[in-house]
């Protein structure tokens, strides 16, 4: 594909799926880089150039936008953007130049255009089209409608369950953080309580290791001294031992 466009005769096999309209009218065969919609015409790069000088304020669409190019004209090709001008009856497609020889070369039947359309103004059919088209029109309108009204709803729908979700996700936290508030309170009463349980222990501990370090320090002095004060003795530290295994040794 040349970039500035090549010119050859119309009678040249080269085709172009966009041909140059201004080389067209002088009977050359040009590929089209351009496309200018208000003009309705296909341009290489010589004819863009001349069209830019007389037409400064039109838009030019180059190949970068080629998806622009089609579907300015009724009578053009879509594909090819060539003037229709065939009818293929075993595909019943408009075809151009191009599509006549690249796609429906084998078909059997290629009916030319202005054939078909000899008298067809006059026919129901076309008198027809305008109500035909009014009536699809109608029911697009209403469809439209509807689904634009069901678009409404569901946001609104949309909107209303995340009201609730976010309502429910409030009182869930309000639950969660009266069910942490109690459950705090309630551990650091039992925290409280066992502190001052271990706490007591550790006091009654202490309070007979000291009587229990007197005592016998007490006995081993007087022993052999005197029997009754050292028996005494003894029995007073057997009582300790026993109350220091039910206070302090119970566990």
């Amino acid at each position: 594909m040349a970039a500035g466009g090549s010119y050859f005769y119309k009678g040249s096999d080269l085709i172009h799926d966009y041909g140059c309209s201004k080389c067209e009218e002088n009977d050359l065969n040009t590929e089209a880089q351009h496309f200018c919609p208000d003009c309705e015409h296909y341009l290489c790069d010589k004819c863009d150039g001349i069209h830019g000088e007389y037409f400064k304020k039109h838009v030019v669409y180059g190949r970068g936008e080629i998806q622009k190019w089609a579907g300015f004209s009724i009578d053009k090709c879509d594909q090819h953007g060539k003037e229709l001008e065939d009818h293929c009856d075993d595909h019943q497609e408009l075809c151009c130049s191009v599509c006549v020889a690249l796609n429906h070369r084998l078909c059997s039947s290629i009916s030319h255009l202005p054939d078909l359309a000899k008298g067809f103004l006059q026919t129901t059919e076309f008198k027809q089209l305008p109500a035909a088209v009014d009536k699809i029109k109608s029911r697009l309108y209403k469809l439209t409608n509807s689904r634009m009204n069901y678009q409404a709803s569901l946001r609104d729908s949309y909107e209303n369950i995340i009201v609730i979700i976010k309502a429910l996700r409030d009182e869930i936290n309000q639950i969660l953080d009266t069910l942490e508030e109690r459950t705090v309170e309630q551990l650091d009463s039992i925290m409280k309580d066992l502190e001052k349980s271990i706490k007591d222990d550790l006091e009654i501990c202490s309070y007979m290791d000291d009587q229990l370090s007197i005592m016998i320090e007490k006995l081993q002095h007087m022993a052999y001294k005197k029997e009754t004060s050292s028996f005494i003795g003894f029995m007073k530290c057997q009582s300790k031992l026993s109350e220091a295994s039910d206070d302090c040794l119970v566990n």
